[in-house]
C-alpha cells in the first residue's frame, strides 16, 4: 500500500476531497479512519455513499487503520487516507506508522476555536497535538485544495520556537 495522503479533514470526505484532491492524486481507495464514523452504522454509510462507483472505500477505527497498513492490507492499492483531528494523526504514529508529512485541509470554526489561516481553525488541544508531530520531524502542510499555495502549520504556530 501507497499512503499518497495524509490528510486532516473535519469533514472527512466530501467534494474537496474526492474531486479536487482525488483528480490530483489519483488514489485506488479513501481510507476513512475514524472510532466513532467505524462505529456508527449510519454516519458509516453516509460517508461511504459520497465515494464514487469507481473508487474503493474503506472505513475503520483508528486501531484497524494502524494494522491494515502495518499488514499491508490494501496491497499495492494508492491510498488517501483521511482523519478528523490532530489527535488522530498522534494516535497513527505513536501506534508505529511511518508517517512524514500530513496535508491540513479544512478544520472549521467552532466555538473555543482560533482562525490560523482561511480553513483552519485550532485550539489548545489542536496546537498541542501539532507540536507532538512537529516535535517528530513531522511536515504539516496547510492546503485545503490542491490548487491553493500551501501554509507551513509549524511555522505558523512557533510550535519549534
Amino acid at each position: 500500500m501507497q499512503l499518497v495522503m495524509i490528510r486532516i479533514d473535519d469533514r472527512l470526505i466530501h467534494g474537496q476531497v474526492v474531486v479536487g484532491w482525488g483528480s490530483v492524486l489519483n488514489p485506488d481507495r479513501i481510507l476513512l479512519a475514524s472510532d466513532e464514523v467505524a462505529t456508527v452504522d449510519w454516519q458509516r454509510t453516509i460517508y461511504l455513499s459520497a465515494v464514487p462507483d469507481d473508487l474503493q472505500a474503506s472505513v475503520l477505527t483508528l486501531e484497524d487503520t494502524v494494522q491494515a497498513v502495518k499488514n499491508d492490507e490494501f496491497d499495492d492499492e494508492r491510498v488517501l487516507l483521511l482523519v478528523d483531528t490532530p489527535k488522530s494523526v498522534v494516535y497513527l504514529v505513536e501506534h508505529g506508522l511511518d508517517i512524514q508529512e500530513v496535508n491540513v485541509g479544512g478544520m472549521h470554526f467552532r466555538p473555543g476555536k482560533n482562525q490560523i489561516s482561511p480553513f483552519i481553525f485550532v485550539d489548545q488541544v489542536d496546537i498541542d497535538n501539532f507540536k507532538i508531530l512537529a516535535q517528530k520531524n513531522i511536515k504539516l502542510e496547510g492546503r485545503d485544495v490542491p490548487t491553493r499555495s500551501p501554509i507551513d502549520v509549524t511555522e505558523v504556530l512557533g510550535l519549534l520556537d
